[in-house]
C-alpha cells in the first residue's frame, strides 16, 4: 500500500468532495423547486434527506480511505499495537457500517496479539485479532459508532432483537438481528469492576459528599438457558439447554433532599448482576467505594424481609464508609403489611372473623411488634408454637427496629421500596422476563446494564466512555510523535 502524508490527506479530502458536490447541489435543487411548485413538500424533504446521507457517506469514504493511508497515522497505530503487545500481520479489505447504513470498501491494518512463548495454548478461537484504527476511532465491530449506539439503545428498549432490526430497517438501515445482538456484546461492560467508571465522565466530579443516599435492593425472575452436558441425542442437531429460573440482583442509589423526596435533578446509579450474592455484593461495594459513600450525611437502606440484604448490605455500609456513617434500616411497609396479612391467613376461618386488621396494621405503622404478639395471644389464645407466632417471631420480631414507620415518617424518610420495585419491573421484567425467553447469563447481564443506563438517565455516559482507554493511549502516542 502507497503511504500519505496527513498534508496530503487533507488535500485529497477537500479536492475529491468539491469535484461532484457543486454538481450534486444543483440537481438536488432543481428538483426540490420542482417539489415545492408541484405542491409536494414531502418529496422535497426527502430529497434534502438524501443529499445530506450522500454527502455524509462521500465525506466519510474520501475520509476513511485517505487516513488508512497516512503515513503518520500507521506509524502511530503500530506504537499502540506495540503497547499492547499487538503486532501488524496484513492489510484486509473489510466492509465498514456508515451511520446512513451505507456500506464501504475499505482496506485495514489488522493486528493480532503476540503468542505467549510460554503455557499451553488454549483451544478453539483465540479472539487476537483487531482492526485497531477503527477501534480507536469510536466503531463498534466495523460499525459507525451513531449507527451503533443507535441501534443498541432500540435493541435494549424493544421488545426483542428482531423488532429493533425491523424499526431501524423503516429508516432505509439494514442491519440483522444477529448483528446488533454482536453490537450489544462488544459494548458490554467486560467485567463487575469497571462499570462505575463507564458512568463517570471525566469532566463530572460527582460524589455523595454531604448527601442523603437512598439505597434500595431487590431480585427478579429470568430463564437461563445452559447447555446440556454429554453427547448429543441420536436425531438431534443441538444439545438441547436446561431453563432453571435464575434471580438477578438489582440496587438503586438515589440522592434524596431534606424531605426524603428524591432530586430529579441527578440521574440515579441503577445496575445489577445474574451471578451469585458475592458478585453483587462486589459490583455494589465499587459503587460505593468509587462514589464516596464515606462522605454522604446519611444512609437510608430499603428492602423487603430477605435475609441476605440485611445480614450482609449494612456490613458493607459500614466497612466501607466507616462506623461513623450514619444508617437507617426500613423494611418496605407494604412487604411489612403484605407478610402480616399473611400470618393471619395461617389461622383458622373461626378465629380469623376475630381479628381486626385495620387495628394491628395501625399497631404495625406504629412500630409496636410486642403488642401485637400480645394482643394476638389474648385474643386469640394461641400457643407460642402455632404457625402464626413462629411467623411473628421469624419475621416482625427480628425486623422491629427496621418497622419504626411513624417514626420514619416524622424524620422524613421513605417508608417504601417503590423504586427498586419499578427498576425491577422496568428493566428486568418488561425486557428479559418474556414467556419463551432463555438467556446466557453473560449476555443477559450486558442487557440489563445497558437498559437500566437507557432508562434511567446515564446513556450518554456510556457512549462518552466506552472507548475511553483506547482514545487516551492513542492521544498519548500522537503526543509523543508531535514532540
Amino acid at each position: 500500500m502507497k503511504a500519505i502524508s496527513i498534508t496530503q490527506t487533507q488535500n485529497m479530502i477537500i479536492e475529491l468532495i468539491k469535484q461532484p458536490l457543486s454538481k450534486k447541489i444543483e440537481m438536488a435543487g432543481t428538483k426540490i423547486h420542482d417539489s415545492l411548485i408541484n405542491g409536494a413538500i414531502h418529496s422535497a424533504s426527502e430529497v434534502i434527506r438524501e443529499l445530506s446521507s450522500w454527502f455524509e457517506d462521500l465525506v466519510w469514504k474520501v475520509y476513511l480511505t485517505s487516513l488508512f493511508q497516512c503515513t503518520i497515522v500507521l506509524s502511530w497505530i503500530r506504537k499502540l499495537a506495540a503497547k499492547k503487545g499487538m503486532r501488524l500481520i496484513s492489510y484486509q479489505t473489510i466492509g465498514v457500517t456508515l451511520s446512513t447504513g451505507t456500506k464501504i470498501q475499505i482496506r485495514s491494518p489488522f493486528f493480532i496479539k503476540t503468542a505467549p512463548k510460554r503455557g499451553r495454548k488454549k483451544r478453539g478461537p483465540q479472539k487476537r485479532g483487531a482492526h485497531l484504527l477503527l477501534s480507536v476511532m469510536g466503531f463498534v465491530n466495523k460499525v459507525d459508532p451513531a449507527l451503533a449506539f443507535r441501534a443498541i439503545q432500540l435493541a435494549v428498549l424493544s421488545p426483542s432483537f428482531e423488532m429493533a432490526s425491523k424499526t431501524i430497517k423503516q429508516e432505509g438501515i439494514k442491519l440483522s438481528a444477529n448483528q446488533i445482538r454482536r453490537l450489544v456484546s462488544e459494548v458490554g461492560s467486560p467485567n463487575l469492576y469497571s462499570r462505575v467508571n463507564r458512568l463517570l465522565s471525566d469532566e463530572e466530579d460527582f460524589s455523595f459528599k454531604n448527601r442523603r443516599i437512598l439505597l434500595a435492593v431487590d431480585g427478579g425472575r429470568l430463564r437461563q438457558r445452559k447447555n446440556k452436558r454429554g453427547p448429543w441425542p441420536r436425531g438431534y442437531k443441538r444439545c438441547g439447554f436446561h431453563t432453571d429460573w435464575i434471580e438477578p440482583k438489582l440496587f438503586t442509589l438515589y440522592v434524596i433532599d431534606e424531605q426524603g423526596n428524591i432530586v430529579k435533578d441527578i440521574a440515579p446509579f441503577v445496575d445489577g448482576t445474574t451471578g451469585k450474592l458475592k458478585e453483587f455484593m462486589a459490583l455494589l461495594e465499587q459503587y460505593l467505594i468509587r462514589l464516596g459513600i464515606e462522605k454522604a450525611s446519611e444512609v437510608v437502606l430499603v428492602g423487603d424481609g430477605a435475609p441476605w440484604i440485611w445480614d450482609r448490605i449494612p456490613k458493607l455500609i459500614h466497612s466501607t464508609g466507616g462506623d461513623e456513617l450514619k444508617l437507617t434500616e426500613i423494611i418496605d411497609w407494604t412487604h411489612a403489611k403484605q407478610n402480616l396479612n399473611k400470618a393471619f391467613e395461617m389461622l383458622s376461618k373461626k378465629k380469623r372473623e376475630k381479628v381486626n386488621f385495620n387495628y394491628f396494621k395501625n399497631l404495625l405503622f406504629s412500630g409496636k411488634i410486642n403488642k401485637i404478639i400480645t394482643e394476638v395471644k389474648s385474643l386469640l389464645n394461641v400457643r407460642a408454637s402455632n404457625k402464626i407466632m413462629k411467623k411473628f417471631k421469624s419475621y416482625f420480631v427480628s425486623n422491629s427496629t427496621r418497622m419504626q414507620y411513624e417514626e420514619s415518617r416524622s424524620m422524613k424518610l421513605p417508608i417504601g421500596s417503590g423504586v427498586i420495585e419499578s427498576a425491577i419491573r422496568r428493566v428486568v421484567n418488561m425486557r428479559v422476563k418474556s414467556p419463551g425467553s432463555f438467556w446466557k447469563l453473560d449476555f443477559v447481564e450486558t442487557v440489563i446494564y445497558l437498559r437500566a443506563q437507557v432508562l434511567y438517565g446515564r446513556w450518554d455516559n456510556i457512549i462518552k466512555n466506552w472507548a475511553h482507554s483506547f482514545r487516551n493511549d492513542f492521544m498519548a502516542i500522537a503526543t509523543e510523535a508531535a514532540i
